[in-house]
């Protein structure tokens, strides 16, 4: 399989393999999961800086996995660019996300991600159900 050249290849990538490793086999019925939302994060950190960009974005896991709503929370790093990330995320809810985006350790990761020059792309989706 060829790497992705665009942003829609890498993410669609990005959650589909996502998807297969962070689920269970089975399918979950859309009845059992209404309003669940994913969300996927593309981070494009700094070359020769990876290392330090992947233990901030390491370190954001423990605390958001432990907040309400919070389904799954992963990390992936693209294999021909070590500096890009993915992040993918279930949430039981719309309102789920956006209470993880006032948290303190999220709207801090913000922060240093502007400092640092390290920059985020941001798309969410809805379950279709089937």
């Amino acid at each position: 399989m060829d790497a992705p050249t665009s942003r829609r290849e890498f993410l669609g990538l990005g959650l589909a393999v996502a998807g297969a490793v962070a689920l269970p086999a089975r399918s979950t019925a859309a009845t059992e999961t209404p309003g669940w939302i994913a969300a996927t994060t593309r981070i494009h950190g700094l070359p020769g800086r990876e290392r330090e960009l992947e233990q901030h974005l390491l370190s954001l896991a423990g605390p958001t996995r432990a907040e309400p709503g919070c389904v799954v929370y992963d990390l992936y790093r693209s294999p021909e660019a070590p500096h890009e990330f993915l992040r993918f995320e279930i949430w039981t809810s719309e309102e789920a996300l956006e209470a993880h985006k006032q948290t303190p350790h999220i709207r801090a990761s913000f922060e240093k991600r502007q400092r640092e020059g390290w920059s985020t792309e941001i798309l969410v989706w809805q379950r279709v159900p089937g």
